[in-house]
């Protein structure tokens, strides 16, 4: 085989993991400044009304499910970002490895990765954190919305209701995340194309 093309493979493979790592911290950055500038606007709207009015928990409601339905977004295009960035990893470690195998016999004292399968699902990963994080504030916003929603009623406790849909959203979305990045993570890119 000739090696030009897998070094430029590899060379080009590299752009393209610095773009879905640089991705993955833009719509962690583009999600806080989101849900930042929403509360913002939510306290804004309550320091003109004075009081928490009906209108108030209308308007809390209303952006409340607004911001959730754009978390929920942002969240899955973070995961399939990261998808997307360990299907790179693989490649340049197999670039890597076979070239360390054939290339460069000499060189016996590699430092970097040659594993071709990485997890797409790692706990202790940086862009684990940043979709635990997704979720976290996701859900939030989910929890604010029901606290709106049920904030005029007297026979529930809103806080309890708000605290219980945060828990439940949030484990549901980081469940669900981890689930797709295991199952779509085990196939190919190839394989997963074709669905």
């Amino acid at each position: 085989m000739d090696q030009t093309y897998l070094l430029k493979e590899y060379e080009l493979c590299f752009e393209q993991l610095r773009f879905y790592d640089t991705r993955h911290e833009d719509l962690t950055k583009y999600l806080f400044s989101l849900t930042s500038g929403v509360t913002a606007a939510e306290f804004a709207i309550l320091q003109f009304l004075k009081s928490t009015t009906p209108t108030f928990f209308a308007s809390l409601a209303a952006l409340s499910l607004i911001v959730f339905v754009a978390t929920i977004l942002l969240y899955v295009a973070m995961l399939q970002n990261r998808l997307y960035f360990v299907f790179v990893s693989r490649q340049i470690n197999a670039i890597r490895r076979f070239l360390m195998t054939t290339g460069a016999t000499d060189f016996t004292d590699n430092q970097l990765y040659t594993r071709t399968d990485l997890p797409a699902f790692r706990l202790r990963s940086l862009h684990t954190a940043h979709l635990v994080g997704a979720a976290l504030v996701s859900s939030l916003f989910a929890g604010s919305m029901m606290y709106a929603l049920v904030s005029s009623r007297t026979d529930v406790n809103p806080g309890a209701i708000a605290s219980i849909t945060v828990c439940a959203v949030a484990c549901v979305e980081v469940v669900l995340g981890v689930v797709y990045l295991q199952s779509a993570g085990r196939e190919s890119a190839n394989e997963l194309l074709a669905r």
